[in-house]
């Protein structure tokens, strides 16, 4: 036998050893690819209602989403009402509160305030000496 014959007993071993080695691998590969289908069957078959599921809970966040927009709208119209009230009494009492001190009578009575300070404190010392 010359080194070419020897060559090729040893590529067509060595492609035999590896078809036989491949045989499994493609039993192997031809077992997934029937699960793979069967799973995309049950896949296919069961999608419909996921997606049905999925759109009906998008439908009842967006119904939730909307009234807790319009709560919070009303809180707030609410509040801003009551902001409004509320200002509108303090004003309403600070300006109420000023009214006397913007009459002539309240600039006169300050006037006369240190003058009966200072009678009252005549009066006590008259009436001490008086006592003793």
């Amino acid at each position: 036998m010359s080194y070419p014959e020897i060559a090729w007993v040893i590529i067509a071993g060595a492609v035999l050893l590896l078809v036989l080695f491949c045989i499994p691998v493609l039993l192997k590969l031809r077992r997934l690819a029937s699960e793979a289908q069967t799973t995309l069957q049950l896949i296919n078959q069961n999608l419909p209602s996921i997606l049905k599921n999925v759109e009906e809970i998008t439908v009842d966040i967006n119904t939730s989403t909307n009234a807790i927009r319009h709560q919070v709208q009303q809180y707030a119209d609410t509040a801003g009402r009551f902001h409004g009230m509320v200002d509108g009494t303090v004003r309403g009492l600070e300006w109420v509160a000023g009214l006397p001190m913007r009459t002539p009578l309240y600039g006169k009575i300050s006037q006369l305030m240190p003058v009966l300070k200072g009678v009252r404190a005549f009066v006590n010392v008259f009436a001490r000496r008086l006592r003793s």
